[in-house]
């Protein structure tokens, strides 16, 4: 991933714990909340090959699911308060190895412990797994950005906090001045419609379902052309992330907003016909996320608490983000 995500947490790291230094990221982050260590790690790898791609996709979502499993997804507790071996680890050299161990020792209760039938897929899926090599890089990468934080000082920090509203409000502006009429559509709907075109046709000649994630201004762009400028496109599983689709409604400021709705007769604007399933994204400590299940009928809104400090760019690299929505998603689905 870019530096700027990781530096941004990093960032976030920095801000919150007086204490941090260089060779602690990790450890510092952990022992506030082992969740935020492991989106940390998550963000900061990079990968030389596919292999190596999957086998550290595979360990983080392990070590995630180690977390959720371990804590009720958070409920019962994080941090050096609920996972007293953090508190052995000084070091974030230390950090992996530690983890590997704590990994493995699940690994065998769930085997013998009798609980393995309710064992969360992850570890079904992936069984033990030693680190690999570029979680081991990511944390010089992570210590070496906090070094270039910390040269830059607080003033540095302090600006990864700015609001990112009026880079938003920048993009609608640009987006509604120019996404044209369905006669003459504008640019950005002609390559956001292609793009629809193209992965829907690849879909259904392999027989698989239209699945559309888009992300903030994103998700504002594509139910804007599925409702109105492209009412053809079917789509079978529509993920919005952290976006203002719901305001935006309440705004009227998409070219198929009804100004009568809602209306005592119809509590929410009804559910869009061409999209069989969505789900909407919303991190509570996203200020630039919201809901939409209370605007529109058919959007279910899957809502968490990441513990980020900036979640905003951060879904789409976060484990635990994609654990819940496959779990989500795996409930009732039938495409």
């Amino acid at each position: 991933m870019a530096d700027d995500s990781v530096a941004e947490m990093v960032a976030g790291v920095v801000a919150a714990s007086s204490d941090v230094a260089e060779g602690r990221v990790l450890v510092t982050a952990a022992r506030k909340s082992l969740l935020w260590a492991l989106e940390l790690l998550a963000k900061s790898v990079e990968a030389r090959s596919a292999e190596e791609r999957d086998t550290t996709v595979a360990f983080c979502l392990r070590a995630v699911a180690y977390w959720a499993w371990k804590t009720d997804d958070g409920r019962r507790g994080d941090g050096i308060g609920f996972f007293g071996w953090l508190g052995e680890v000084e070091a974030d050299i230390d950090f992996l190895d530690h983890l590997e161990v704590q990994l493995e020792s699940w690994h065998y209760e769930l085997e013998n412990s009798g609980e393995r039938k309710g064992a969360p897929s992850e570890w079904e899926a992936f069984g033990a797994l030693p680190v690999p090599r570029p979680a081991r890089a990511a944390v010089r990468r992570i210590n070496a950005v906090f070094a270039r934080t910390v040269a830059g000082g607080m003033a540095a920090v302090s600006r990864r906090f700015m609001p990112k509203a009026a880079l938003l409000f920048a993009d609608v502006a640009g987006y509604l001045a120019g996404r044209g009429s369905v006669e003459r559509p504008g640019p950005v709907v002609n390559l956001v419609g292609k793009a629809l075109d193209d992965a829907s046709g690849a879909a259904r000649a392999c027989g698989d379902p239209l699945v559309v994630v888009a992300h903030s201004m994103g998700g504002n762009i594509v139910h804007d052309i599925v409702s109105f400028h492209r009412p053809d496109v079917h789509i079978d599983l529509l993920v919005t992330v952290g976006t203002q689709v719901g305001l935006f409604e309440e705004l009227k400021l998409f070219a198929a907003s009804d100004s009568t709705l809602p209306s005592p007769q119809v509590e929410r604007v009804p559910a869009l016909p061409n999209v069989t399933r969505w789900i909407n994204v919303v991190d509570v400590r996203d200020p630039l996320a919201f809901a939409a299940s209370p605007v529109f009928a058919g959007a279910e809104d899957l809502v968490f608490d990441s513990g980020a400090l900036l979640p905003h760019g951060s879904y789409l690299t976060s484990p635990d983000f994609h654990r819940r929505l496959a779990r989500r998603v795996a409930e009732d689905i039938c495409l």
